[in-house]
């Protein structure tokens, strides 16, 4: 009996040759055309065309002999007797349970064979007819077993979630190579502990006998979703799931290829591979107890268009990198566009503009027409190579600098909070933010240094003689005493550290509460109870030694010699000067409070602001004095208690000085 209404991309059953006994599975790519009336024109899941370069099967069929594919059927047992479909030699044959086996396997018996063939329970279903648009036997509504309650955290939020024993889940991987990927499963029963019990419907035991069974620990469990069918091809940066290794990735369509094929982009991985499209499906995120399209989900912040053209300059790391980038080759932009500083978008290299540029195509990124990716000039220096992947399957340690996946590239931030055990607080200092990411969504920050990569956990720091104590009042500083009451709970703050070797440091940190006479409770966002523990440091603090956090200026034009900044150094900011432009968006950097000179690059730094009167102020060169004293001041002040700066520096601040002189005297 013909079927109704199909639409492209529906999964079918066929029968060929008059033997309705076989059935071959397939999808619609064409239904009903015009110029085959009663034909619909398939594509075969297990039957290829052509010898060199085997293809899937395409044809007209008869829709007399289309059926839809029916529903699966999960733990469904088999009796010595019952009639069953086989899958064999590529399609469901029609068979009679022979005997029941051990280790769920079954012997079955083909009409006109002599001989019977065991089966593994995954390859049959009980045998149902097509027969005036309802299977029949029909499919029944299973009874509902006891039910288990369940409160699972996604995302930071809590959903209550009523898991039946039987019902089909999925089941998030966090082994190594397998991270972030979802496998079909069945709840078998609670194993205690915040734990289940569940059996794989794809996943088999080393020897390959049985199913694989297994505790997962509930926060790694979701609903199975419901089936969303795209009956049209899936667009260009569409984010999809692939079916891959008898699971579900996460992935990006990156390109749109032909004959309903694509090329997708795993975010987790950094690689990319080409998919059919009978093994895509939309992504969706269960939020709050609610299946989400990936369409459909709301960002924290505005993307800003990055259509037109930005000139990059990035130097990463201590020493210009030396990578050879060849056309094709897959590397990492650096953007130091304002709202998007310290960012890198994964690229391809389209061929080289002359000396120290190259065209790239990004691979997350489309132009403002949304119609291809964009395309546009970068500097050599703002490239780096792809960095290794570092499967992370234990938990992100609190303050680890870490990579967030965010607007579609990787954003620099370390874990100020861990919420649960697959979800972080991941603070940015660029822009003074918090948000909530995944441990799916996070990779370990690796910086390109000398043409190598060096994991963030691994490098050796400078170490400070005395550990920060900010907030407390050594000495009468020149902030004004702010009004009573002017802090709030629950307000972004900096505080002061006015511990020698610590001198003109600031910690972000949030009000937590007032102690009255001047003092607050103040959380740092960067800085640990004690070097063991996850908790952020609590303390009573000085409101002398607070301000509020000071408007973020992301600053997209180089940084003067001599100009004075902010830079972020050993969790916190510190007040300096420049003492030299580098190559590669790079500075040297004096840093009064650990008297030494440290280089930055340009997205760790800031403007420098002063809190005055109530109001934020950029500190600008002085007319009222003459420009030689004032130059002669900061290099006093740079070299004040016998800090000695390297004959260069030294030299770049007189050249400068008597630039200045000819400049003044020509004018």
């Amino acid at each position: 009996m013909p079927v109704g209404n199909l639409d492209k991309g529906d999964k079918v059953e066929i029968t060929r040759g008059g033997d309705s006994s076989l059935w071959f599975p397939a999808s619609v790519v064409r239904p009903f055309p015009a110029k085959h009336k009663g034909q619909i024109y398939v594509e075969y899941e297990t039957l290829t065309s052509g010898e060199s370069e085997p293809k899937r099967l395409r044809e007209y069929v008869s829709a007399a002999n289309v059926r839809p594919f029916p529903p699966v059927e999960l733990h469904r047992f088999f009796m010595a007797g019952d009639n069953v479909d086989v899958f064999h030699e590529n399609a469901w044959r029609r068979g009679t349970i022979a005997a029941v086996l051990e280790n769920s396997r079954y012997s079955v018996s083909f009409d006109g064979a002599v001989k019977e063939f065991e089966f593994e329970h995954w390859n049959l279903r009980l045998h149902r007819d097509w027969d005036d648009g309802s299977w029949v036997p029909p499919f029944h509504q299973q009874i509902k077993p006891r039910e288990m309650k369940l409160k699972i955290k996604f995302s930071g939020r809590t959903s209550e979630i009523n898991f039946l024993k039987g019902s089909t889940v999925e089941i998030r991987s966090v082994k190594e190579g397998y991270q972030g990927s979802w496998y079909t499963a069945v709840i078998v029963d609670s194993a205690g502990a915040g734990k289940f019990l569940v059996e794989y419907q794809t996943l088999r035991t080393g020897d390959g006998a049985e199913h694989l069974k297994e505790n997962v620990g509930a926060s790694d469990i979701r609903p199975f979703p419901p089936e969303t069918r795209q009956i049209d091809r899936f667009k260009q940066f569409q984010e999809v799931d692939v079916w891959h290794k008898d699971g579900w990735w996460v992935g990006h369509i990156i390109k749109v290829l032909d004959d309903y094929n694509y090329a997708v982009h795993f975010m987790n991985r950094n690689e990319g591979m080409t998919v059919e499209h009978s093994k895509l499906r939309p992504h969706q995120d269960w939020i709050d107890g609610k299946w989400v399209a990936a369409s459909k989900r709301s960002s924290g912040l505005e993307v800003k268009s990055r259509g037109r053209e930005t000139k990059f300059k990035l130097k990463d790391g201590g020493i210009a990198s030396e990578a050879k980038f060849s056309k094709g080759m897959t590397v990492e932009v650096k953007s130091n566009e304002e709202g998007y500083q310290g960012s890198w978008f994964t690229a391809v290299i389209v061929g080289s503009m002359g000396k120290d540029k190259f065209l790239v195509e990004y691979q997350t990124l489309k132009t403002e027409d949304e119609t291809e990716l964009l395309k546009e000039k970068a500097d050599a220096s703002c490239i780096r190579p792809c960095p290794p992947i570092i499967q992370r399957v234990d938990r992100f340690k609190p303050l680890e600098k870490v990579d967030a996946w965010y607007n579609d590239g990787w954003w620099v931030g370390l874990i100020s909070k861990i919420l649960d055990s697959i979800n972080y607080a991941v603070y940015f200092w660029t822009t003074n933010e918090e948000l909530e990411f995944g441990h799916f969504n996070l990779r370990p920050h690796q910086e390109w240094i000398g043409g190598k990569w060096i994991a963030d956990f691994r490098k050796k720091l400078p170490a400070l003689s005395l550990k920060p104590r900010p907030g407390k009042l050594n000495r009468q500083n020149d902030l004004l005493p702010p009004e009573t009451n002017y802090f709030s709970e629950g307000m972004k703050v900096e505080v002061k550290s006015d511990e020698e070797g610590y001198s003109g440091s600031w910690y972000p940190a949030v009000i937590v509460g007032s102690e009255g006479t001047g003092k607050y409770v103040v959380e740092y966002r960067t800085l640990k109870a004690d070097n063991g523990g996850i908790k952020l440091l609590k303390e009573e603090t000085h409101a002398l030694c607070i301000r509020p956090s000071p408007p973020v200026i992301q600053r997209v034009d180089p940084y003067e010699p001599f100009e004075k900044v902010d830079a972020w150094y050993n969790a916190g900011w510190w007040v300096g000067g420049v003492c030299k432009v580098l190559q590669g968006s790079k500075y040297a950097i004096y840093i009064k409070g650990s008297n030494e000179v440290l280089e930055f690059q340009h997205s760790d730094l800031r403007p420098h602001q002063d809190w005055t009167d109530g109001k934020w102020i950029i500190p600008c060169m002085p007319t009222s004095v003459p420009v030689e004293g004032y130059i002669t001041g900061m290099i006093m002040n740079f070299t004040e208690d016998g800090a000695k700066l390297e004959s260069s520096l030294v030299l770049t601040l007189v050249s400068f000085l008597i630039f200045l002189s000819l400049s003044i005297a020509v004018v």
